[in-house]
């Protein structure tokens, strides 16, 4: 982040203004200051002498809260979760065969294998949950049916992650041992099963059970011990993502319930320690999540659940709450959120989504923090005050703090002003604690960030909680949105973004691609974040300076737009473009977004304006969209080498 602003920046700020800049930018350094950076917390407070001598009794009173928290549950809740074991029962399992996985190989596909596998998991962990309220084992059959052919499959790697081993993207090589997401999913599903119904397993087979911890030895614990080499333990020096947090907290997970000898789970806790820091040493002191809102739950979500597991297993002996940072990951959801179902959803995030409550409850208790507290419940609200019946690990998770949930004012925190300034994104908002109003988030930061579009200078714009200008986001993953192609795909862009393209050149890929000189000032009616997009372009650009301001008035929701921008040289026109799923009026010097209440109001003589459609096919931006969007394109009239630009966002 650069936080200095330049001499000419200085010189248009008023001294009023400069004054309170200065002591904005003092009172954040010291904030940052004060928080400690990030250095191998984890595996520092777990080499204190902390180990896993008493893990059976631990167990065991898992045990017994999980199933009197069941038992608690409302009737009604009980009998809708037997009925989908009921339904499961009569399930026919799919077969997974070679041709299948090795769609995405021959075609790019991944979803025809995924969904299946996927399928079958949610059906065993439907009669996994309808046995633990019911415990008479009429659901043990066709429960060992479903567990045995997840057991018998040959891979729990998804073909789209196979791709590591040394034949690439092809049948799983059995000589290689990999750990992916889907693996560590599975695995913490199969040992929870052994956890809560090995005796019942073992009434119907003696080997069943013998089976489940064979093969969480050979998938899980023997290749996690044995390498190194898997990108996302991050031991290479590499930069890590969500993958790290999820995958060795399910691994973590699988463990402490299943692992037979406290001195195996000291050692492979010792190094799923190490791994996790590596994840933690690089997380930005705000707490923001680069991968956005999408992919919190999977990230600092899923790290909580690692924390909270741990905090339990060894009766608070590994505890963090003395961690700013951990606290700021937490804060990083609500700072995100919009309103109802709507989030910020920068890169590979989508618009619709809610969060998990469960990370977020536990969020609050490791911090006795009242606003997340209330924000988990304001998310279980949106879930129908419903629990999760797919996953029977999230499940067990969830029975275990609902009475909680039920006695907590379900409230979002709508936070008025919420900068982060390590991961460059800030939100605002008319009136703090409501979703009334005008709502704007802007981004800086660069174009290597983890599920990356070409987005620097990106903004959106909601009005009264619902959409106006848009981030059209992601769509439904292929074989190309990982690879060398992906940005080919159209969303990934710059040009179906709300940022510039310069002299006919969009935005690059690459972490020199980026934002500068990211700043920010406050003053009594309005916000402003200034940035320059220059260096967010290609030399083929040939451009100097791009300097983006966005002031923003909440008293009159009113966003006032002003790009000042110089060209080393002319080749075609510039254009100024921004997404809506809203119908577009035009009138001379004025644009109308459909029935949101926002327009636009720009100089017609310095530009030309066009309306262009997009039809959508994902159904992923279907379902946040509907059937079309609009990419609204200012072309500058001037060919002159050096401009400025004011236009006008306002609640029409």
């Amino acid at each position: 982040m650069e936080t200095q602003t330049t001499a000419e920046n200085k010189s248009s700020l008023r001294p009023g203004k400069w004054i309170l800049f200065v002591l904005l930018m003092l009172s954040f350094h010291l904030g940052l200051a004060q928080k400690e950076t990030p250095g191998n917390w984890l595996s520092t407070a777990f080499k204190k002498g902390v180990d896993f001598n008493q893990i059976g009794e631990w167990r065991n009173e898992q045990q017994l809260q999980t199933f009197q928290k069941i038992d608690a549950l409302p009737e009604h809740i009980k009998s809708a979760f037997v009925k989908q074991a009921e339904q499961a029962n009569l399930y026919v399992w799919p077969s997974l065969p070679a041709s299948l996985y090795l769609d995405y190989k021959h075609t790019g596909t991944r979803t025809n294998y995924e969904q299946l596998q996927s399928e079958r998991r949610r059906k065993l962990s439907n009669l996994v949950i309808g046995e633990l309220i019911e415990r008479k084992g009429r659901f043990i059959p066709q429960l060992v049916n479903g567990l045995w052919l997840v057991l018998e499959e040959s891979t729990w790697v998804a073909p789209a992650h196979i791709v590591v081993q040394k034949e690439g993207a092809d049948l799983p090589n059995p000589e290689e041992g990999y750990i992916d997401l889907n693996a560590g999913r599975t695995a913490v599903t199969v040992a929870m099963i052994y956890h809560l119904l090995a005796p019942e397993l073992d009434t119907y087979s003696k080997v069943i059970n013998k089976r489940i911890l064979s093969e969480l030895d050979k998938r899980i614990f023997q290749p996690y011990m044995k390498y190194n080499q898997f990108w996302w333990m991050g031991f290479k020096g590499n930069a890590v993502n969500n993958w790290n947090a999820w995958v060795n907290t399910n691994c973590m997970h699988t463990a402490l319930l299943a692992m037979q000898t406290p001195d195996s789970l000291n050692r492979f806790t010792e190094k799923i320690m190490r791994s996790t820091d590596n994840f933690l040493n690089q997380y930005p002191l705000d707490g923001g999540c680069d991968e956005g809102p999408s992919y919190w739950g999977e990230a600092g979500g899923k790290l909580i659940r690692l924390l909270t597991l741990l905090n339990s297993a060894t009766k608070g002996k590994l505890n963090w709450e003395d961690k700013p940072l951990i606290h700021e990951m937490g804060n990083y959801i609500y700072k995100m959120h919009i309103a109802d179902d709507y989030m910020v959803n920068f890169a590979d995030a989508t618009a619709r989504s809610t969060p998990d409550f469960e990370s977020i409850y536990q969020f609050g208790m490791l911090f006795n923090d009242p606003v997340l507290k209330q924000f988990a419940a304001f998310q279980f609200k949106q879930e129908h005050q419903e629990l999760p019946s797919g996953d029977v690990t999230d499940f067990v998770q969830s029975v275990a703090i609902y009475a909680d949930l039920l006695k907590i004012p379900a409230t979002a925190a709508y936070p008025k002003i919420s900068l982060l300034p390590q991961l460059q994104v800030l939100t605002m908002r008319s009136e703090a604690g409501s979703s009334k109003g005008m709502f704007v988030a802007i981004k800086g930061g660069n174009n290597a960030e983890s599920h990356n579009h070409n987005d620097i200078g990106n903004f959106i714009i909601y009005m009264d909680g619902k959409p106006a200008i848009i981030d059209v986001g992601v769509g439904t993953y292929t074989s190309k949105t990982f690879s060398k192609q992906r940005y080919e795909l159209w969303n990934l862009q710059s040009q179906w973004h709300n940022c510039p393209v310069i002299n006919g050149i969009p935005q690059s890929d690459g972490k020199k691609y980026a934002a500068k000189d990211f700043t920010y000032s406050h003053e009594a009616d309005h916000e402003n974040l200034h940035l320059d997009l220059a260096a967010a372009y290609p030399e083929t650009a040939e451009v100097k300076q791009w300097k983006r301001n966005l002031d923003f008035y909440p008293a009159k929701e009113m966003l006032t737009l002003t790009e000042s921008y110089q060209l080393k040289k002319f080749k075609e026109a510039s254009v100024l473009n921004f997404m809506t799923a809203a119908p577009v009026q035009q009138s001379p010097g004025e644009l109308t977004f459909g029935k949101t209440g926002l327009a636009l109001k720009y100089d017609p003589s310095k530009f030309e304006v066009k309306v262009i459609e997009k039809l959508l096919e994902d159904p992923r931006l279907k379902n946040s969209w509907g059937e079309k969007v609009y990419r609204v394109e200012l072309r500058f009239k001037s060919k002159s080498l050096k401009d400025q630009v004011v236009l006008k966002f306002y609640k029409k």
